[in-house]
């Protein structure tokens, strides 16, 4: 279902919840801001000197040396050699039947489950044992098949009221269940025990859904295997409601609030192969050093240490140490890197010396660094551990 229409559905459902309603979250709402990281400027004078030499470049902490040359044959290694196999896993495709097999697969019988026993605890709590019909499998696959149709149709903007009316309602959904009936479900739909929550929540701001997604992201691997090459990235998943993990990013150009979600996803299908919700920052806690790293080994974890596949990151990702870190496990790197990077020579930033349209390279036994300059002043910087030869 697409965003926009699951928030407008959601603002239109809003209007049957009580207004003394407790459960919207536990915590307050908390914003944090993301912000891009300025381009670091050279020192022109140390890259004239640099651009002039013929020795090799010199990271700007003195730690990385950087031939001109290319230190290898440029034959592939068994970094960029894939084994196994990509795509369905035999675990799905001998699950699956027909389409309804295809959603079970995600959403599993232990998931709907939890979904069940959780929502009428809630109901329970809600409307009273006298007034609350007891939720089973059933009728959350209707549930969720409505909200699959609010989509399909365009209805997500439409109120609910206008859904089951005589005039404009379709009969699909007064044939599924009543309106006083759906909104019963979708205030009381919940996804953990609330008896429980209150200490949880202290360790673990996601409690409220952590078992829900935990299960959820293991369906996606489960399901699924990425190809040759597969690519780690951040999007914000559009939400203005209340949060303790709530992200403002103003550079993002459709929703500048949401929550963040890192992905790891097969470039040749599109498809979402391991998810991560961030959190926040942990309460009084610092900012996690690091981060991009821990987040790309966290999500290729699951491939093993011998895959041979190749990952494609941004520059809030990339680092040296990233690229080490999976040559280990047999993955190359390949990805734009920031210019406040210790490993980057003062040669490859941009400056008022560098030639439109040119490039520098950097080699090492295991990296190829190049540096282009797509207009006067600038730099893109490119990090790769499957290419060697310039």
């Amino acid at each position: 279902m697409d965003v926009e229409e699951e928030e407008s559905k959601t603002a239109s459902c809003a209007s049957e919840v009580p207004e003394n309603d407790d459960e919207v979250l536990a915590e307050p709402d908390v914003v944090e801001t993301g912000e891009d990281q300025p381009d670091t400027e050279s020192d022109d004078d140390d890259v004239l000197y640099q651009i002039n030499d013929i020795g090799p470049y010199f990271s700007k902490n003195g730690a990385v040396q950087w031939s001109r040359f290319p230190l290898d044959t440029g034959k592939t290694r068994s970094v960029n050699k894939m084994t196994g196999e990509g795509g369905v896993t035999p675990h799905a495709r001998s699950r699956v039947m027909d389409m309804p097999d295809c959603i079970d697969l995600f959403l599993t019988s232990a998931i709907k489950e939890l979904i069940v026993l959780h929502t009428n605890e809630e109901g329970n709590r809600r409307y009273g044992k006298t007034e609350w019909v007891p939720f089973d499998v059933v009728e959350l696959d209707a549930f969720l098949g409505m909200l699959l149709l609010q989509g399909v149709h365009m209805d997500g903007t439409v109120p609910v009221s206008e859904l089951w009316s005589e005039g404009e309602g379709k009969k699909i959904y007064k044939a599924c269940m009543s309106r006083k009936r759906f909104a019963q479900i979708t205030c009381s739909l919940r996804f953990d025990d609330k008896s429980t929550r209150e200490k949880r929540v202290e360790l673990d701001k996601m409690t409220h859904v952590r078992e829900f997604f935990e299960m959820w992201s293991l369906s996606l691997r489960t399901n699924y295997l990425p190809y040759e090459s597969a690519c780690v990235d951040e999007q914000l998943f559009p939400f203005k409601g209340r949060c303790g993990f709530k992200q403002y990013i103003p550079t993002k150009p459709r929703s500048k609030y949401g929550l963040k979600l890192f992905l790891l996803c097969c470039c040749r299908t599109s498809y979402c192969c391991n998810i991560q919700l961030y959190t926040g920052k942990p309460v009084g806690g610092k900012p996690e050093k690091n981060q991009g790293k821990r987040v790309v080994l966290d999500l290729v974890d699951y491939l093993g240490d011998d895959s041979g596949r190749n990952v494609t990151t941004d520059n809030f990702f990339t680092s040296l140490a990233l690229g080490e870190a999976l040559l280990k496990k047999n993955i190359s790197l390949i990805g734009t890197i920031r210019k406040s990077r210790p490993e980057i020579p003062s040669a490859f930033l941009p400056s008022k010396y560098s030639e439109v349209h040119s490039s520098l390279f950097g080699h090492t036994s295991d990296f190829t660094l190049v540096s282009y300059v797509p207009k006067k002043g600038k730099a893109v910087t490119l990090l790769s551990s499957m290419h060697l030869d310039a």
